[in-house]
């Protein structure tokens, strides 16, 4: 229930609302001094006095917004370049199958891109500036998006970990299902943990609204019935460190038991090694969350760890897939830095057509890779060549019913 609009009217109402720390201007700024008060168990106080907890000016003069901004706007360039990059080689490589992982990516994108363009909300809003410099209606929008974004995150995480458990269900089709059963039990885990953290920010305010609302919360007659929590955000919070822990281990191990190419298995176990990156800032977040009166400077220190857990977990469980596109382009670098090298010892920028005319055609010229033993090339690094293996080509065109994609696992010659 609504209190009257007559009966809480603040007599020196104007225009504009007023700055942080000073008494209320209009009747909407008085609802919002007394959501906080109420936020902080001070609902008795009067909110004409203005929110007296918030820091007292200063006269320093600084300010981390543009810095910020700039950097959720590059966060937003990389969720999005990383994603699209990774659905189009599903969709064009003969070798590749878009599966249900996928879909998880797409989601676990969709809700990263949610959180960064809340997070750029509040810092436009006033997110990195100090508190004495904004109003009570930015402080009501910076706490919106602010608490909004908590399910966002919680759910963020949880769909990142599971596109990746379901990417490394896939590879262990075939080798074992001790780790199909260990995939299925971490996936229950996910649910549950998804589920849950919905459940608790669903009931931490009744009414639900009164939790982001401060203007609402305010207006209500009676303080509203919350929960206090900071208890179950940092239980998700070591539940998200601990379960990205074991998600980083778990293909670690797998990788022992598959034949696959000694260069192949190093890169993928660098790019598992990027995830102990996510791992880190979840847990810097855990530790290095410290609120303080000026809300709007020290909440930066907690965002940058959050958009860094939110941007390196897409980016992860989307490298196994750019694996092979990001090793062709390294390796026609070196090829091509090998040519050019060569070229200029004759001083033409070519090889001396004389002294290779007795090499053959291009197709089949055997030449020393320098990342690997010596292979044949053709004029595309992916195509079968007439010299392989005839096992090696059956496995190719077998690839869209292989039930391990190739261009993940290749098995030894």
């Amino acid at each position: 229930m609504l209190v009257g609009s007559t009966a809480q009217w603040v007599s020196n109402n104007s225009i504009g609302s007023a700055l942080i720390g000073n008494p209320p201007n209009t009747q909407r700024d008085w609802y919002i001094v007394r959501g906080l008060l109420r936020v902080v168990g001070m609902g008795e106080t009067d909110p004409a006095s203005g929110f007296v907890l918030a820091a007292r000016k200063t006269d320093i003069t600084e300010s981390k917004r543009s810095s910020i901004i700039a950097g959720l706007v590059v966060s937003l360039v990389i969720i999005l370049s990383v994603t699209l990059t990774r659905l189009a080689l599903r969709l064009s490589v003969a070798t590749m199958r878009f599966g249900i992982d996928d879909w998880a990516t797409i989601a676990a994108a969709g809700m990263g891109l949610t959180y960064t363009t809340c997070q750029l909300i509040m810092a436009i809003k006033g997110g990195g500036d100090h508190i004495w410099e904004h109003t009570y209606e930015d402080y009501n929008t910076f706490n919106y998006y602010g608490v909004l974004d908590k399910i966002v995150f919680y759910a963020t995480v949880a769909l990142i970990k599971t596109s990746l458990a379901l990417f490394i269900r896939r590879l262990t089709t075939g080798i074992s299902k001790k780790w199909r059963r260990f995939c299925d039990f971490f996936l229950l885990t996910l649910a549950l943990y998804l589920v849950s953290a919905t459940i608790w920010f669903l009931f931490t305010c009744d009414p639900l609204r009164a939790q982001w609302d401060l203007l609402y919360r305010g207006q209500l007659e009676e303080t509203p019935s919350c929960i206090d929590g900071l208890l179950w955000g940092r239980i998700y919070n070591v539940a998200h460190v601990v379960q990205g822990v074991v998600l980083l281990l778990s293909p670690m191990v797998i990788l022992w038991k598959v034949r696959i190419e000694i260069k192949k298995k190093i890169r993928l176990f660098f790019i598992w090694g990027c995830g102990l990156l996510a791992v880190l800032c979840g847990l810097m977040r855990m530790l290095d969350a410290n609120f303080t009166s000026d809300i709007f400077w020290s909440y930066t220190q907690l965002l940058i760890w959050t958009a860094l857990d939110v941007t390196v977990g897409i980016v992860v469980i989307s490298l196994p897939v750019l694996d092979d596109m990001i090793a062709a382009n390294v390796r026609k670098a070196i090829l091509k830095t090998r040519k050019t090298n060569t070229g200029g010892r004759n001083g033409y920028g070519h090889l001396d057509k004389s002294k290779t005319s007795r090499l053959g055609p291009p197709s089949t010229v055997r030449i020393a890779n320098p990342i690997g033993p010596d292979r044949e090339l053709g004029d595309d690094w992916n195509e079968v060549l007439p010299n392989r293996s005839e096992a090696d080509q059956k496995l190719r065109c077998n690839a869209k019913d292989s039930p391990v994609e190739l261009n993940i696992i290749r098995t030894v010659e």
